[in-house]
């Protein structure tokens, strides 16, 4: 049995050794693997480069590599021997640093404990500040007063704010009695959550216009937070401390937060900054750091040494150049670094005087692409990239420059309707979009949708663009096979065509021909549409710049439908002997745009009798009762127009159709009862009823804007103007509103902010009138006796004996 144990001992023994090597060579295989993958990596990635980067590649690394590779060994050993010693030096620079820091911050907390806590400060959060409560007022002047005495016996000076939170208000040793929103410090405060456990150190700079440093403590009991204590503390003290540590201009002595945001600096605008993410990274370990620990940033390396403080949640840092506690180590990097770069520098120039000639027939053609065109690709791919890129530029600009091109014409069209082009502007548009208008003289046909708020109802968004575009489209080919001509949708529901005449003055046979070709458009646009057209006929004038006269004289006659009714084709001629119709649309047309005008203003007595007097003319100014129906269609049609443009439907208001309401009437009187008894009641109804919430929220904000605005010049039409309202609507609607005319209540707010100046600072009565817009200090006077019964400086001796008294 024994011999048997000991042949089989030899054999086990053999198999664990042949087992390790197996599986020593799996590992060496799968290492071995490893690296040639690696290796053939970046072979293929030397390979990709140009052959001019492959060149100077090769000749940096041969030269500079071997001399990287000593400076580093050398500087590591002086680093780390001379940053043992730096380290200790700021150690005890920190603990000194921090004992000095607490001791002030501990001064300014139990500082703000006293003040916080003082009965009369909390007192007077209770009851505010009040010149007609007299509790409060004798309160508000002690507060004052205790305020005064706390800064009085305080070594650090500093600045008291007393937030009111009941009251919205803060009183300032510095600035007396601001609002809350005008308080410097407002945005602190809306952050601020109140806590009694401690106060809230808030460093310079942490908020906009912020340069000194605050201590902020809530006053009251844990129940309920009456007000707020801010004491501003000038930042010098605190620099002081810092200035009188002796280091380097380049070194940093800084607090920092738990934010990681820097609380005291040696540089004050460095403080309510976020220290530099590499440096918030080192406050975050917890193990000690090696003396030759550094961090990078920017075009340095730091040390940076950390002590905590154990008052607060600051941490104290020294931030110091690794240049200047390793400088015999940076002069052996330099000279390195020298040496590398001379031999760099020869290397370099022979590999580019050699690659240069052969890549400056290709560089020459890179420098002529644009930047946006040269990505990161070897210079024949560039190029190739480049050209590719053109040609899909021009296709692309090829194909929206044939989308575009109809509306492009259209816009042509219509400058020269409005008159803004020239002859020679006309002739090079013409020729550039091949228009078809030629002649020695032109005329204009306007066609114009006669129901046209049915039109607009019927037809909306795109179907609306489709029904001008096949209008348009039917004018336009209708024309074509009898003059040179072009047609355009100037505005929805009218279509303009221009025609192109051979003479200078056409004859009445070339007249009549337009006038024809007119009624044949109207009777083919009610055969194939749902409405019907009217054409006005300008007469012919000469040159293209005179084709806007022409297009205003036919829009002009298309104004006579109101009396002679729709769906005719009314021409120059037509008219020249009918002066007393186109006097009766003026004067007509003139009523109507005055009632509109009472309607918006909210002067609905004024827009009744506009309306009376525009029955009375009717029968004077109008033959037939066609018309007469025209004009009160045309009526509701603006009194609709208004409407919408104030976000309101007027089809909405009523039950039926108004305007098939009118067309069914029968005579001037059953007109005159339905638009007096049924119209105006029930629009009127609806009209307040929508506007008055609009009314109400527009005189909140007119009277706010005389609130901030009291120091300003501030006057009615002023106020009207920036509310886009006329002067007499504003006044009435501010005083249903307010109670109180405009200017009345202007100077109430400028009274009651000048006996906050009288009361809370010493500003000389004359600066109070200049600030509040008044010419002379007696106006000032003059108006502030009338308001208050006594002059501004009886009232600020009256104010302050009372005070006296109350002390």
């Amino acid at each position: 049995m024994d011999n048997k144990e000991t042949l089989e001992r030899p054999a086990i023994s053999a198999m664990i050794k042949i087992k390790r090597l197996q599986c020593m060579d799996v590992v060496i295989r799968n290492f071995t693997s490893r690296t040639v993958i690696d290796m053939a990596g970046r072979i293929r990635l030397f390979r990709d480069l140009p052959f001019h980067k492959k060149l100077l590649v090769s000749s940096l690394l041969l030269s500079v590599l071997p001399v990287l590779l000593l400076g580093t060994a050398a500087s590591f050993v002086a680093s780390t021997s001379i940053q043992g010693e730096a380290n200790a030096k700021h150690e005890a620079t920190l603990r000194q640093i921090e004992l000095q820091v607490d001791s002030l911050l501990k001064r300014l907390d139990y500082l703000s404990i006293q003040i916080a806590g003082d009965l009369t400060i909390e007192r007077s959060v209770r009851l505010g500040i009040s010149m007609d409560d007299r509790e409060a007022l004798e309160t508000t002047l002690d507060m004052v007063e205790t305020l005064r005495k706390y800064r009085s016996l305080s070594d650090v000076p500093f600045n008291a704010y007393v937030v009111y939170n009941r009251y919205d208000t803060v009183y300032s040793n510095k600035y007396g009695l601001l609002a809350k929103t005008d308080f410097p410090y407002y945005d602190a405060l809306r952050q601020y959550e109140p806590k009694f456990t401690g106060s809230w150190f808030v460093p310079s700079n942490s908020y906009p216009n912020q340069r000194e440093f605050l201590i902020v403590r809530p006053i009251g009991s844990s129940s309920t937070v009456d007000g707020v204590l801010f004491l501003e503390v000038e930042p010098a003290r605190f620099y002081e401390l810092l200035q009188s540590v002796r280091m380097t201009d380049d070194s940093q002595l800084v607090a920092v937060n738990r934010d990681g945001r820097i609380v005291l600096s040696r540089e004050p605008q460095e403080i309510g900054t976020t220290l530099p993410l590499p440096f918030a990274k080192r406050l975050s370990q917890t193990a000690p750091s090696k003396p030759t620990d550094t961090v990078p940033y920017g075009d340095d390396r730091y040390h940076v040494s950390v002590h905590r403080s154990g008052y607060n949640d600051w941490t104290y840092v020294i931030i110091a150049p690794q240049g200047e506690l390793t400088a015999k180590s940076s002069l052996i990097k330099q000279v390195t670094w020298l040496m590398a770069g001379c031999l760099a520098l020869v290397w370099g120039l022979i590999a580019l005087f050699a690659s240069n000639r052969l890549y400056n027939p290709i560089r020459s053609l890179l420098q002529k692409l644009p930047q946006r065109a040269k990505p990161s690709q070897d210079g024949l791919q560039q190029i190739g990239a480049f050209m590719q890129q053109v040609m899909d530029a021009n296709r692309r600009l090829d194909s929206e420059l044939r989308e575009q091109l109809p509306q492009l014409r259209d816009g042509t069209i219509v400058k020269l309707l409005n008159g803004e082009l020239t002859d020679a502007d006309f002739a090079a548009m013409t020729k550039h979009y091949a228009l078809p208008l030629e002649g020695r003289s032109f005329v204009v046909c306007v066609f114009e949708v006669d129901a046209f708020m049915e039109f607009r109802t019927s037809y909306r968004g795109k179907d609306r663009a489709l029904m001008m575009y096949a209008l348009t489209k039917l004018v336009a080919e209708m024309a074509a096979p009898l003059f040179r001509s072009v047609a355009v949708a100037p505005s929805p529901g009218q279509v303009a065509l221009i025609v192109g005449m051979d003479a200078d003055e056409p004859d009445e046979t070339a007249t009549v021909a337009v006038e024809d070709l007119c009624g044949r458009i109207r009777l083919k646009a009610k055969e194939l549409f749902r409405f019907t057209l009217s054409a006005g006929v300008s007469r012919a004038r000469p040159l293209p710049r005179r084709v806007h006269e022409s297009y205003g004289e036919a829009v002009d006659l298309l104004k006579l439908r109101l009396l002679l009714g729709h769906d005719l084709t009314i021409s120059h001629r037509a008219v020249e002997s009918m002066e007393t119709v186109k006097q009766s649309a003026r004067s007509l047309i003139k009523r109507q745009r005055a009632i509109v005008k009472r309607i918006a203003e909210g002067d609905m007595e004024s827009a009744y009798d506009e309306f009376g007097q525009m029955v009375l003319d009717i029968p004077r100014l109008l033959i037939g009762f066609k018309p007469v129906t025209g004009i009160f269609t045309n009526l509701i049609g603006e009194i609709d127009h208004l409407l919408e443009q104030l976000g309101f439907e007027l089809q909405a208001m009523f039950p039926y159709d108004v305007y098939a309401r009118v067309n069914e009437a029968e005579s001037l009187d059953q007109l005159n009862d339905w638009f007096r008894h049924q119209f105006f009641p029930a629009f009127r109804t609806h009209y307040e009823r929508l506007t008055v919430p609009n009314q109400t929220r527009i005189v909140r904000q007119v009277a706010e804007y005389v609130r901030s605005g009291a120091e300003g010049e501030l006057s009615l039409q002023e106020a009207a103007s920036r509310f886009g309202l006329s002067p007499s609507q504003l006044s009435r609607m501010f005083k249903d509103e307010m109670n109180v005319n405009f200017m009345d209540y202007v100077i109430e707010m400028r009274m009651s902010r000048a006996k906050e100046w009288l009361v809370h600072s010493d500003m000389p009565i004359k600066h109070i009138a200049d600030r509040l817009q008044y010419t002379t200090t007696q106006n000032f006077s003059r108006a502030f006796k009338q308001t208050t019964g006594m002059s501004p400086g009886q009232y600020r001796e009256s104010v302050r004996h009372q005070q006296g008294g109350g002390a």
